[in-house]
């Protein structure tokens, strides 16, 4: 299954404006067939993007989807009549191919918090770091109450990355599942075996998010 992560960078001022084309978006892009796992503003930090993920089974059929969503009449006129009244809106748009890893779940939104998690492996270190996550990580993070929404890699681009995201009830349920995850026996232990070559992971970033009113729940 494939995956595309877009984020949406608004003009200033203009965040109102994106999230109700967004919105629009959102229900064209199920008449035309286009997954989406959710819609997302950022919890923490940048307050003037909104990102969404698609899904589909291949590249040929993403193809044949936006073509058809890009030439319907409702779109058209939607963005026509949004550019009269509001002018550009959009500054930037970001987007990542991914690639489901076998171990991944298939993403459905519970919780109101998610946290999107970027791991840079170490050269050569990949394959121990998805032998970890799939043997280890995802079990004890569901123990310590976070939900696996799904793991990915990249299609194009950084080959050594790892891309998860998690979901919580809140930002306080987060802090309290990662306190525990991190003292957790079983955690140190797998982490320590899987190091006895050395570190897997040379970078982490991480983005909070939560979902727009208008993403797909459950």
């Amino acid at each position: 299954m494939i995956h595309e992560w877009r984020t949406y960078e608004a003009m200033p001022g203009k965040v109102a404006a994106l999230s109700t084309h967004l919105e629009v978006a959102a229900g064209l892009f199920t008449k035309h067939g286009l997954g989406v796992v959710g819609f997302w503003t950022e919890d923490v930090g940048t307050g003037g993007q909104i990102t969404y993920m698609w899904t589909y089974a291949s590249f040929e059929e993403r193809q044949k989807k936006l073509a058809a969503f890009a030439s319907d009449d409702a779109w058209k006129k939607q963005v026509a009549e949004e550019t009269a009244k509001e002018g550009v809106i959009v500054a930037r748009i970001h987007n990542t191919m991914l690639q489901s890893t076998p171990y991944s779940p298939e993403p459905r939104l519970k919780g109101r918090v998610q946290e999107w998690r970027i791991y840079d492996a170490v050269p050569g270190k990949l394959p121990d770091l998805h032998n970890r996550f799939a043997n280890h990580t995802l079990k004890l993070f569901e123990k310590h109450g976070m939900e696996n929404i799904g793991y990915w890699t990249e299609v194009f681009g950084t080959s050594n990355r790892l891309v998860y995201m998690l979901g919580y009830p809140s930002l306080g349920d987060r802090e309290k599942s990662w306190a525990s995850f991190m003292k957790d026996p079983d955690w140190l232990q797998a982490r320590a075996e899987s190091e006895k070559n050395g570190t897997l992971v040379a970078k982490v970033t991480n983005r909070m998010l939560r979902p727009t009113s208008y993403s797909p729940k459950g």
